[in-house]
């Protein structure tokens, strides 16, 4: 999880004030400051949030920067509302990881355990878990990029880290065999990890906005 204080968030808030953006973050529900737990929402409930932030404040037009799961949802929205995005900035983006990440790789007792409504709880480090839920998995069916047929044609720049062992770096190369982004451009950062959150990472994303 993460939330509008983390480091990217803080890094690129900055960023657009030196250079006079408006900029604006949120947390999703389950997320940061947000209420919820994290385990209780799907990417469904997420693409909500963001819409509704998006039809609240009629905005238009807008670079959008989603990381790891927020980079799905930012893929997402922006297939959906071509006409709100005018440029698409994945870090790390996660699409469809619920089945193309996960699933594939839980053994049978994790699938077990979700198919019988139980949250698994997998570790990350010795401070981190991750908590994935039924609810996750059953929320996320509807919205896999996989099946969307429709395009956007705004400027799509996807970074991922050379390091990067929870989204493979080649894991969106599979954009350039179909149509949902015309002006798609991959780029890989040597040694940096899933987060994309040290200094060289993020003043070269920067570079991009």
């Amino acid at each position: 999880m993460s939330d509008m204080n983390g480091k990217k968030s803080e890094f690129f808030s900055n960023f657009c004030k030196k250079n006079n953006y408006s900029f604006l973050t949120f947390d999703f529900r389950g997320h940061g400051k947000s209420s919820g737990v994290f385990t209780d929402y799907g990417i469904g409930d997420w693409y909500d949030d963001l819409k509704k932030i998006y039809d609240y404040h009629n905005l238009k037009e807008t670079t959008i920067i989603g990381s790891s799961m927020g980079g799905w949802i930012a893929m997402l929205f922006a297939l959906k509302n071509p006409k709100k995005v005018s440029k698409l900035i994945g870090v790390a983006p996660a699409p469809d990881f619920t089945i193309d990440l996960l699933w594939k790789n839980f053994n049978s007792k994790e699938r077990d355990k979700i198919n019988l409504g139980k949250i698994i709880k997998k570790k990350i480090d010795n401070n981190f878990y991750y908590y994935y839920s039924p609810k996750l998995f059953i929320n996320s069916k509807k919205f896999f990029i996989k099946n969307i047929k429709n395009k956007y044609s705004g400027e799509t720049i996807l970074f991922h880290g050379s390091k990067d062992y929870s989204v493979p770096y080649s894991y969106n190369d599979r954009f350039y065999k179909n149509s949902n982004f015309s002006k798609l451009i991959n780029i890989t950062i040597k040694d940096a990890d899933h987060s994309l959150s040290d200094k060289f990472s993020l003043s070269t994303i920067s570079k991009y906005i």
